[in-house]
Formats: C-alpha cells, structure tokens, sequence
C-alpha cells in the first residue's frame, strides 16, 4: 500500500486523539475535578498519548493484510475515541464548580462501600438536558479494552460508573438526590437484573402470554415481538428497582425530591396512574417505595407526616382502585400505540406481568439482597440527629455539630435538609432580617442558603473522617 493512502487512514486518527488529549490536558490545568472524574481524564490523556504514538509510530496499513486476515485499522481506533469522545466532554463540564462536591464524593464512598459493587468508582458528568441520568459504561469497557491491545495504552479503572446531573442543580442538594436513582442503574447494569435462567423464564411467560394474540404472525415478526415486550418488561422492571435501591440507600429524601419533580410537572391523578414505555405508572413507584419506607424499622411518618409533598406520596401510592395492581385505569397505552388495537393488547399483557405480586416482590428481593450488609440505616442516621440538624438550620448555622457533640451524619444532614426546605423555610423566612427585598427571591436565596449550609456539613464530615483515618 502506498505512503499516500497510509497517511490518508492514519492522519484523521491521529488529529482526532491529538486534539482531544489537547482539550483534556487544558481543561485539567485550568479546573479541579472530582477524584474518579479526574482520574477518567488523566486515564483518557494517557491513552491519547499511546494512541499518537502507536499512529505514528507504527501507521496502520489496511483493514486486511495480503492473506485476507483482519487487522488493526484507524477506522476502528477512529469508532473507540468517538465512543471515548461521548463520555469525555459531559465530564470535562462537570468541574468542581458546576457539581455539588461535597454530595458527590459522600455518594460515591457510600456506594463503594457496598459488597455488590465492592470499590464502586462514580465519575459525573453535566447533562445538557433538564434530565438525570446513568451513562451505560459496558461498551465503553469493551472499547477500551481493545484500545489498549492495540495501542499498548493504561488500564482504566475498574468499576466506574457514570452519573449525570443537569447542568441548573449544580449546587443543589434537594433535587440531586435523584443521583441515587442512578446508582439503582448503575448497580443494575454491574449486577445483572435478571440471571440467566430468570430471563428464560420470563421469555417463556411472555411468548405463552402472546402466542393467542400472534399465532398469525410470521415467525420473525413473532420473534420480533417477543423482543419488544422483553426489552420493554426488562426496562420497566430496572426503573422500579433503581427506585428501590435509591430509597434504601438515602431514605425519604429520595422519595420526596422525585415527588418535587412530579409536583414541578402538574400531574393529574389519570398521569400518575399512566405506564409509559420506559417508566412504571408512578403510582405503582410510589407503592413500592412506601413499602420500604413504612417497614418495621422505618418511622418517616413521624417526621414527615405534615408534609404535602409526603400526604401526596401516600395519596398517590395507596390509591389502587381495586384490590390488584393494575386496575382499568393503569392501562394507559402510549401514544405511539393507541391506533394499533394489536400493540395496545400486547401492552396490557406487558403491564399485566410487570405487575404480578411474585414479580414486584422478586425486584424488592433482588434490591435487599444486593445491600445487605449496608453499614448505615437512613432512618437510624437521621432519627438521631433531627432535632439538632433542624435547630442549626433555622438559625443559619451549618449543622456540623450534634447536640452532643458528635457530628451529624451526611444521611441525616440530607434527609434533614429536605424535610427543612419543605416544612420550616416559612419560618426562616419571617426570622432573617434582610436579604432580597421580593418574597419570591429571598425565599429561593434562603432555600439556596440551606442548601449551601448542608453541603459544607457533608463536606466537614468528610474532612473530620479523612483526619481520624489519617491518624
């Protein structure tokens, strides 16, 4: 093959990871991130490096040799810094500056700490949607993996994961508790939702549950359906479960932030009891995760039984309309699917086996199982330092302390912090003399404030833990 059409494949390759590693080693200098964050990109700027090298060095001649046997082409190192490309850029945006610190580096040592996902290694990127959500990472490892065989560049670190905030909650501590929904993915996709033989079973339940409404159908659009409703149950079936894992791991805060951003949508009764093609009725979500919160070791009532968002929780989640889950009114069929009378039978069957008890208690099984051996009760945390969380909030002062002296956990700290913003900024309000002089600015400043005051407690029980550690 000639120089020319060598140059050609291996020029683009090398102007791509050169750039790349350029945008990374700046942005480095320039900003500090955290830890796993920063360990991402320094892995990503190494590897770049091995990469201009092996380009340079060693210029790929062809995607076959003369016998006909594949090798190493550009295009293909070209298709992993494209993939690498997709999680780099969200996470250069997420500096120190734009996340709230001090919640993501509890998170990600709470997490860690759990024996499923032993060392658990959370790197956080910006959305460029009012959304949150977790980055599948299980094609990125694959890439990686063949980059290095390739160029001979670093390992990455084992058990990252990828979780994304919106760029607006940068410093919030109330709404990012979704983070920890998240993390229900995230273990989710290490763990495996279903094994093996779960799986099977539940393809053969389905291909049963359809073979009357598809005994016409060709074999491949038989099979094409199957794969539809078992992607689709799968799905459904993930999202109830990261529901389950967040409020084990964080308590009623979870709960309460995914009820604020219900609240913030309007939803009427008939959208709260609507299934959607990705996401459970949030009656059903709901349902559960009062399961969790109301067992015997669990008192949230005590503590948030005033609150509107809370009675809306019950409301919500104890409305059945009959003596099963799903009743009539649970069958809203998407959008997409509502002039197809074939799709909308096939839905109801989805939701119909979504929706059996055996199935719903296997998913809270899956979550128990998972975090047994959690080191910390949210509740436990939270019951034991309410009462001074919430006196140093109201007079503005950072809840670093408990009243006997001990400091407060960061899972009290966040559940106190919600159950303060939504029950006790009227009274704060009335007691700070100055500030914005509108009702509405000064209260979002308050709202702000306690926030603020929340995260530098978090932050100076990571410190004070650091230093017991180091000594």
């Amino acid at each position: 093959m000639s120089a020319d059409v060598v140059q050609d494949k291996s020029i683009p390759a090398w102007k791509l990871v050169s750039s790349l590693k350029e945008l990374i080693a700046t942005a480095r200098s320039d900003r500090t991130y955290p830890k796993w964050s920063d360990r991402f990109l320094s892995f990503c700027e190494r590897s770049a490096d091995a990469t201009a090298r092996y380009l340079k060095d060693q210029p790929v001649v062809g995607d076959t040799d003369v016998a006909g046997t594949p090798t190493r082409s550009s295009s293909a190192i070209i298709k992993v810094w494209e993939l690498l490309h997709s999680f780099i850029k969200p996470v250069l945006d997420a500096d120190n500056l734009k996340v709230p610190y001090p919640l993501v580096q509890f998170l990600t040592e709470h997490v860690g700490q759990l024996s499923a996902v032993d060392k658990a290694k959370l790197v956080i990127e910006i959305s460029p949607q009012l959304t949150y959500y977790q980055h599948q990472h299980t094609s990125l490892r694959r890439a990686v993996l063949y980059l290095q065989a390739i160029v001979n560049g670093p390992p990455m670190d084992e058990r990252l994961g990828f979780l994304a905030l919106p760029c607006l909650q940068s410093k919030s501590l109330f709404m990012n508790c979704l983070l920890y929904h998240e993390v229900g993915h995230y273990i989710a996709e290490e763990t495996g939702l279903l094994s093996p033989v779960e799986r099977v079973e539940l393809q053969d339940e389905l291909r049963c549950a359809f073979r009357q409404y598809s005994q016409h159908d060709e074999p491949k659009q038989q099979d094409k359906n199957l794969y539809w409703a078992m992607q689709t149950v799968e799905q459904l079936m993930e999202e109830l479960f990261a529901d389950l894992i967040a409020v084990r791991l964080v308590g009623l805060a979870y709960t309460l932030s995914y009820m604020e951003l219900l609240r913030l949508a309007d939803l009427s009764q008939e959208e709260f009891r609507a299934f959607y093609i990705n996401h459970p009725a949030d009656a059903l979500r709901f349902r559960e995760q009062l399961e969790v919160l109301n067992d015997d070791d669990n008192d949230w009532n005590k503590y948030a039984g005033d609150l509107p968002h809370w009675q809306q929780v019950m409301s919500v989640g104890s409305d059945k309309g009959d003596e099963s889950l799903p009743p009539s009114g649970y069958y809203s069929v998407p959008t997409d699917y509502r002039d197809d009378e074939g799709m909308s039978v096939f839905w109801r069957i989805l939701i119909d086996h979504l929706c059996k008890p055996e199935r719903i208690r296997s998913i809270h099984s899956k979550a128990s199982t998972l975090l047994a051996g959690q080191k910390d009760n949210p509740f436990d945390c939270y019951n034991r330092f309410a009462l001074g969380i919430e006196e140093c909030l109201s007079h503005g002062i950072v809840p670093s302390r408990g009243k006997e002296g001990s400091m407060p956990h960061p899972l009290a700290i966040i559940n106190g912090g919600v159950i303060f913003l939504l029950s006790k900024m009227d009274d704060l309000h009335a007691t700070v003399q100055g500030g914005p002089p509108a009702f509405i600015t000064k209260r979002a400043f308050l709202e702000n404030r306690v926030e603020m005051w929340c995260l530098k407690a978090i932050e100076d029980w990571l410190v004070k833990r650091q230093q017991v550690e180091t000594h």
